[in-house]
């Protein structure tokens, strides 16, 4: 499961989507809350296209997890965490935040698939 975890974090740092193709569960209740998102994504074919725009978006795209649990229970897994985000815009201006994560794994013929990924930027109070 964790080499799951890291090959997503590869696919979207290679921005390929036929990379993303591998990871992902092709179900039609998959769903996508990126940081940047404003709606819930449902259904692979769905989400295939907002990662598509995403990586459109932006030049580089670099995730680091920064702390992750990870559960297994059964054909189901989960990894709640933290990720460092880095994004490199077309017009060269560079966005980078911490983010909450939460990715949800079904094991598919051996194979762990990803079938949920949120993350949420973490805004810090002022003190």
């Amino acid at each position: 499961m964790k080499a799951a975890s890291r090959t997503f974090i590869a696919a979207i740092a290679a921005r390929e989507i036929r990379a993303v193709d591998k990871v992902w569960a092709h179900a039609t209740y998959a769903t996508f809350i990126g940081p940047l998102s404003t709606t819930i994504v449902v259904g692979w074919d769905c989400v295939r296209k907002a990662w598509d725009m995403r990586f459109g978006q932006f030049d580089r795209v670099t995730i680091s997890l920064a702390e992750s649990h990870v559960r297994t229970n059964g054909k189901v897994a989960w990894a709640v965490g933290m990720e460092k985000v880095e994004l490199l815009r077309k017009d060269g201006k560079t966005l980078s935040f911490d983010a909450f994560v939460t990715n949800v794994f079904e094991e598919h013929d051996g194979r762990w698939l990803m079938v949920s990924h949120q993350a949420t930027p973490i805004f810090r109070a002022a003190e």
